[in-house]
């Protein structure tokens, strides 16, 4: 069985993919691999979609998501249906869908035995049954699997590729730059900008009625108890620590976790699917029906295929260690965290990229590397209910005294605090405002909210770091604002607008002004921005740091064109963002290393030509189809199909049903 399914795991195109899911149809049927029983949808006759004289159900899409283990959208599941049902139509409609003489060569052909023997019926019945759920169901496979070769090979034969093409393609992926560049954007820009007291005036009294108080306003007094203070007078032992420490769950007690990624580009946006659909093979390759992938295993592929050249040669090793980042959760790497070590990912499309990960080792925090924030957990632990019955108590003192700054005094040295810290006062706010080193809180402006006369106390609250126990100092009731009140509000606003219109001026005149890649940090230090250098970048790669690092066609055409010592004239825009550039080195492609390749490049490249050029072909015949109202799609069952989908728990395990055959070649 493995040696019959190792034959079919080449797979070329996007368009595979979609053979893929529509296989798992006939793995479904009856519940047949899956031990609970699916939902009452599975079996529901409700047309979704027509393409032609053919129907696309509720029950066929329902069953289909099932069998995923996840929480796929009905709609791509849809859509992967229609082109699968385009591919079919199209193929009858040249005459290439396949005889029963074909399908009966094809499966001789894919069952045969090394030593060239074919199995008897029994055993193929067998075979087919274990791989689709029902004899019928694998040959129907087999023949759609024959009709999308036939036609791709039809479609496809007038594609050719030139020697120059994959020297250009070789070159753009193998010569390294050092680049010089600065990175500017409006919202950079505001921060270096500072408005005339003339033109924030004028702003605010073209802008008045925006900046009108409509609710009543509070100036509030408050004393502030921080809990770390209070914690710093506590003793905790190392006994308390330990067993703090082995109370930590296993699942919690670790570093972090090793990971691996092969990252796609996505020169076009219009090219995403088709990405998506590479990365979907190479996951296919990669699981091979099974459930892990070795770390040695995704390496080579990471080598083979990934596109990013700072970790692709490492086999695809992420630097550093991956930790929950709860204030990043679409973060791909995140992904990882809830995986079993070495899991695969789906493709995952991200900020013009397509990675696909998998889920190395955990790495232990031992009590050592535990210790700092055990301290920290411990000492809040207990400072709490210390604070919380002290700030009970300032306020039932406040309530007498009705004096904040005496009622500080009285219990500063018990606070760990001086007056000066215990003691804050906001300006005048009303609901929904932020309030310095409280935010917008709702439990703070419902702690207030009672409070109508000066003097009034509010019950003690939780706010970042400790307690308040809020004081009315005084009430204003509706009006126009003044300039003063909202300041930094204005203030903000004309910056912005000056940045949005000035960002793309200042971007060029740095370009222009530029003679070497020096220069760019100078004239970019002139205007308030920092430049920073990235060396042996390689085009598909980001440009820059952090979560701004991004690239696109444009800036890699033009970085591509310049030679060591030169600066682009022109800036170039990727997203929000303007980026000026100069290479300080240029180290070109190893073109004794192309010779020896470029047999199997030439190979590569025309199977990825012929590929793109097919899902352009089936995307352009959908398109006429659903233009002639050949094509129509119910969104009304697509909706309550997702409705009630999202009701029902999602059964166990995921990806691709093991085994799953994929006849091509």
């Amino acid at each position: 069985m493995i040696t019959l399914f190792k034959r079919l795991e080449r797979t070329r195109n996007f368009i595979i993919l979609i053979f893929a899911i529509v296989m798992v149809v006939s793995l479904i049927v009856a519940g047949a691999l899956f031990d609970s029983p699916v939902s009452d949808l599975t079996n529901s006759n409700a047309v979704l979609a027509k393409v032609g004289a053919e129907r696309i159900t509720v029950g066929e899409v329902a069953r289909l998501q099932a069998g995923q283990g996840r929480a796929i959208p009905a709609k791509f599941i849809l859509e992967s249906l229609i082109s699968q049902r385009v591919i079919r139509a199209e193929a009858k409609r040249l005459g290439l869908w396949p005889s029963d003489a074909e399908v009966a060569s094809e499966i001789r052909r894919l069952i045969r035995r090394p030593d060239g023997t074919v199995p008897d019926k029994e055993t193929y019945q067998r075979i087919a049954v274990e791989q689709s759920g029902t004899v019928a169901a694998f040959e129907d496979a087999i023949r759609e699997s024959i009709a999308r070769r036939k036609l791709e090979a039809l479609v496809t034969a007038g594609v050719t590729v030139s020697e120059d093409e994959i020297l250009d393609d070789y070159k753009r992926k193998n010569t390294k730059f050092d680049v010089a560049y600065v990175s500017i954007n409006a919202e950079e820009l505001a921060k270096t900008l500072k408005p005339s007291e003339d033109e924030i005036a004028a702003y605010f009294q073209k802008n008045k009625s925006i900046y009108f108080i409509s609710s009543p306003q509070k100036k509030i007094r408050y004393i502030f108890t921080n809990t770390a203070k209070i914690g710093q007078k506590l003793k905790i032992s190392d006994e308390d620590l330990k067993e703090a420490y082995d109370k930590i769950p296993n699942e919690r007690r670790r570093k972090g976790i090793e990971g691996q990624q092969i990252v796609l580009r996505v020169p076009r946006p219009e090219q995403e699917d088709i990405v998506t659909g590479r990365a979907s093979e190479i996951v296919l390759k990669a699981r091979g029906g099974k459930t892990t992938v070795s770390e040695e295993d995704f390496a080579e592929l990471a080598k083979g295929f990934s596109e990013d050249g700072r970790t692709s040669l490492g086999g695809g090793k992420i630097p550093g260690l991956i930790r929950e980042n709860p204030n990043n959760p679409n973060d791909p790497y995140q992904r990882l965290l809830r995986m079993a070590e070495g899991e695969v990912t789906e493709p995952i499309l991200y900020k013009g990229r397509v990675f696909v990960l998998r889920r190395g080792r955990d790495v232990p925090k031992t009590f050592e590397d535990a210790k700092p924030e055990l301290i920290v957990s411990l000492r809040n632990t207990k400072a709490d209910g210390a604070n919380a019955a002290l700030s009970q108590r300032i306020r039932e003192r406040l309530l007498v005294v009705k004096d904040v700054r005496k009622v500080a005094e009285e219990f500063a040295a018990e606070a760990n605090m001086s007056v000066a810290e215990m003691v804050r006062e906001t300006p005048f706010i009303k609901p929904g405002d932020p309030v310095d080193q409280v935010g917008i809180n709702p439990e703070f402006e419902a702690a207030i909210a009672p409070l109508e006369k000066a003097g009034d106390v509010a019950e003690k609250l939780r706010i970042t770091n400790g307690f308040a126990v809020p004081f009315l100092a005084e009430k204003k009731e509706p009006r126009d604002a003044e300039l003063s009140e909202v300041r930094g509000l204005v203030v903000e606003a004309v910056k912005r607008e000056q940045a949005a219109s000035r960002v793309e001026q200042i971007a060029k005149d740095i370009a222009s002004g530029a003679s070497t890649p020096a220069s760019i940090a100078t004239l970019a230090s002139a205007r308030g921005f920092k430049a920073a250098d990235q060396k042996d970048y390689t085009l598909g790669s980001p440009l820059g740091q952090g979560p701004s690092a991004t690239t696109n066609e444009a800036l890699e055409e033009s970085l591509f064109a310049l030679g060591t010592g030169e600066v682009a004239k022109q800036p170039i825009k990727t997203g929000d963002s303007w980026f000026i550039v100069g290479i300080t080195n240029r180290q070109e492609a190893d073109m004794e290393k192309f010779e020896t390749e470029k047999v199997d490049l030439l190979e590569k490249k025309l199977e990825e030509k012929r590929g793109d050029f097919f899902a352009e072909y089936i995307s352009d015949q959908r398109k006429q189809r659903e233009d002639s109202g050949d094509i129509v799609i119910y969104e009304a069952e697509l909706a309550r199909l997702d409705e009630q989908n999202a009701a029902l728990a999602p059964p166990a395990g995921g990806g691709f049903p093991a085994g799953l055959p994929i006849p091509q070649q």
